[in-house]
């Protein structure tokens, strides 16, 4: 189960990936006739707010909408036969809470990088919070990874808190 799910992993990644190229290469496209791209620690807020909308909802919605509905399972986990399975009560609000926590430490990083482009960009000294937002996602993203391998593939943290986990699909 373990390789299965990394692989499942990689294949969504490299998905998710193909798409933030996308938004980066349409991003140069719209600044390449201007004097200058708008500088990118300018405001941290708006800049945290675009991200949040343009990548963010995107993959959030991919992963909740692919393993909340009927086949449980991302394009990933589809090409590799497994599955989440969830409380048939509540399928939807398990698989919401599994998203959360499962993108939290990739919103908490991108608002850490937001907020050091900002300070750095003014020469300002960065203040502790902020090398916090940057760790922070790191250390969750390692037990993440620590619980999953504990499991055997079956299971990581975020799916401990949803109350979910990866099996094969039948």
């Amino acid at each position: 189960m373990l390789h299965k799910r990394i692989l499942a992993f990689l294949i969504d990644y490299l998905l998710i990936a193909g798409y933030a190229a996308l938004l980066l290469g349409l991003s140069l496209l719209v600044f390449r006739g201007r004097a200058q791209m708008p500088e990118l620690g300018s405001d941290p807020v708006f800049g945290q707010l675009i991200g949040a909308l343009s990548l963010t909802l995107p993959v959030f919605a991919y992963f909740f909408l692919s393993e909340s509905g009927y086949r449980r399972a991302t394009f990933g986990k589809r090409c590799l036969r497994i599955k989440v399975e969830v409380d048939e009560l509540y399928p939807a609000k398990n698989v919401l809470v599994r998203t959360i926590f499962k993108l939290l430490p990739w919103e908490i990083a991108h608002t850490g990088v937001h907020w050091l482009l900002y300070f750095v960009q003014r020469a300002e000294d960065v203040p502790p919070w902020v090398w916090a937002l940057l760790i922070a996602p790191q250390t969750l993203v390692f037990f993440y990874g620590i619980t999953i391998l504990m499991s055997g593939g079956e299971s990581s943290l975020y799916d401990r808190i949803a109350g979910t986990r990866i099996i094969p699909q039948e």
